[in-house]
């Protein structure tokens, strides 16, 4: 009976020191288990919010939704072409209805803002218009052109520009005319140079726009101004003539930063290009 009390004493640590080894493998299985779980949720996680980590920096891997929606909401900036995976989607955007839509419910916002409002008689309550894929659309020419996943080419799109056919959008010519009877003066503010001023007057009567209260294009001088500059020193130039602008639409960012952009500015959609 000694001897096998003091046996068992003998082998006690040794089986203590075998279960703690197994336990000690255990939780070292677990941990390996629980960390590979986590890696693949991380993973998970990380591709559908666009993102991956590599070496010691966390870059945005975009989908073309996530990179419609950032270019959209300003969130993206300083892109000069779009993601060439990204052509479809803005092809079926532009062509497929849901552009036109889109525009629509800035114009009837827009509307209901401006209805709100009495326009004086003078002619000094304005609303200032962008012209390029805001009163006029270039959708022919992006059509040929890759809808912007190309790098653009200035002189090949103001030979577009000095054909004089770019159509009107129409949601927006809607507006305007709602605007022109309800009393609005409109101003026409664009990018573009003196030298096309008359091809752009040709176009915008060709599609239905008239009577405007003045159109506005960059002269020499101002060429070198990014666009924020050179819009925010127009429109400070119409507010020293008296005019009381109320409210800016365009298609950019830029045409809707700076001073002096009235109470409230409309921003319209275009995923094919940024102008900062």
């Amino acid at each position: 009976m000694a001897a096998l009390q003091q046996r068992a004493s003998e082998l006690m640590p040794m089986r203590i020191a075998r279960s703690w080894q197994s336990a000690s493998m255990f939780r070292v299985y677990l941990l390996f288990t629980l960390f590979s779980l986590l890696t693949a949720s991380s993973f998970c996680i990380e591709q559908s919010m666009g993102m991956g980590i590599e070496g010691s920096h966390i870059v945005m891997k975009t989908s073309c939704s996530s990179f419609f929606f950032n270019s959209q909401v300003n969130n993206a900036q300083g892109w000069k072409v779009i993601p060439e995976e990204c052509e479809e989607l803005v092809a079926q955007y532009m062509n497929g209805g849901q552009y036109a839509m889109d525009m629509e419910g800035v114009a009837v916002a827009a509307l209901d803002y401006l209805k709100g409002i009495k326009a004086g008689e003078d002619g000094k309550d304005v609303v200032i218009f962008d012209i390029d894929e805001t009163a006029l659309s270039n959708l022919p020419y992006y059509r040929k052109h890759r809808y912007g996943a190309e790098v653009f080419d200035h002189p090949l799109f103001s030979k577009w520009v000095e054909e004089g056919v770019a159509p009107a959008i129409p949601a927006m010519l809607s507006l305007y005319r709602a605007l022109q009877a309800d009393n609005w003066g409109i101003v026409f503010m664009t990018g573009r140079t003196e030298n096309q001023r008359n091809i752009t007057s040709v176009n915008l009567l060709a599609v239905g726009y008239g009577e405007w209260t003045t159109l506005l294009l960059r002269s020499p001088s101002e060429v070198h101004l990014s666009a924020v500059e050179y819009k925010t020193q127009k429109r400070l130039q119409l507010q020293e003539q008296g005019y009381r602008i109320w409210s800016s639409l365009g298609d950019q960012w830029s045409d809707l930063a700076g001073a002096a952009v009235g109470n409230r500015t409309f921003k319209l959609p275009n995923p094919m290009y940024h102008i900062p």
